[in-house]
């Protein structure tokens, strides 16, 4: 089968495995039951929707020996959580089923509060557009031949999409490839245009239509 690129891009980000961006809270969820909050954060990580309830509405630094004064305007402890910052930009675009639930943050003694408002970012959406045969650096997950990963470097046009990908919510998951998130061109200009994106080191992706 054979593609044309077009004049269009979506972007990737593999900010779900950056060590960087891992910070030790434990949530309310967490400590009423650690298996369930466990299966939402996996289902999260698939796009599939799921109602407020199943999210944090308080998180505590998990140790006394974690001396966490700020937080940056995306991370995660399991639960994904942006900024008040981040997510005014968010409610700009189509997020179709994800969420943005407030949640409140504190320190170890879960009394002192984090300065600032945040909110759990519950994904819930993905899309079925990945072109394996266009991306010929995407690894296939181990014992898996139907998922792919991105490499961890270099990626600038190493991903394909189809071009129907242009259509619908501006952040999805893709049901096909593992441990990243996608963003619309317009979300990625915004989140740039505030001095977003650093953390979430975006890479382009090419938009493919088949020639048949």
């Amino acid at each position: 089968m054979s593609y044309r690129t077009l004049d269009a891009r979506v972007w990737a980000t593999n900010c779900l495995t950056d060590g960087e961006l891992i910070y030790g809270f434990r949530s309310d969820k967490s400590l009423e039951d650690e298996e369930r909050a466990a299966d939402t954060m996996n289902r999260a990580e698939c796009g599939e929707p799921q109602p407020a309830d199943c999210f944090p509405k308080e998180m505590y630094v998990a140790s006394e020996y974690e001396k966490i004064k700020t937080v940056p305007d995306i991370f995660t402890s399991g639960f994904w959580v942006v900024s008040a910052r981040f997510a005014e930009v968010l409610r700009r675009f189509e997020l179709g089923q994800t969420g943005l639930y407030p949640v409140k943050l504190f320190h170890y003694d879960r009394k002192t509060p984090f300065e600032g408002e945040y909110f759990t970012l519950a994904f819930g959406e993905a899309k079925d557009t990945f072109v394996p045969e266009e991306s010929p650096e995407a690894d296939t997950v181990f014992m898996r031949k139907d998922v792919w990963q991105a490499k961890r470097a270099n990626n600038k046009d190493s991903l394909a999409f189809d071009k129907s990908v242009l259509n619908g919510v501006d952040l999805w998951m893709e049901k096909k490839i593992m441990h990243s998130f996608f963003m619309s061109d317009r979300l990625e200009e915004a989140l740039k245009a505030e001095k977003l994106t650093q953390k979430l080191r975006p890479y382009r992706c090419r938009v493919v239509s088949n020639l048949h």
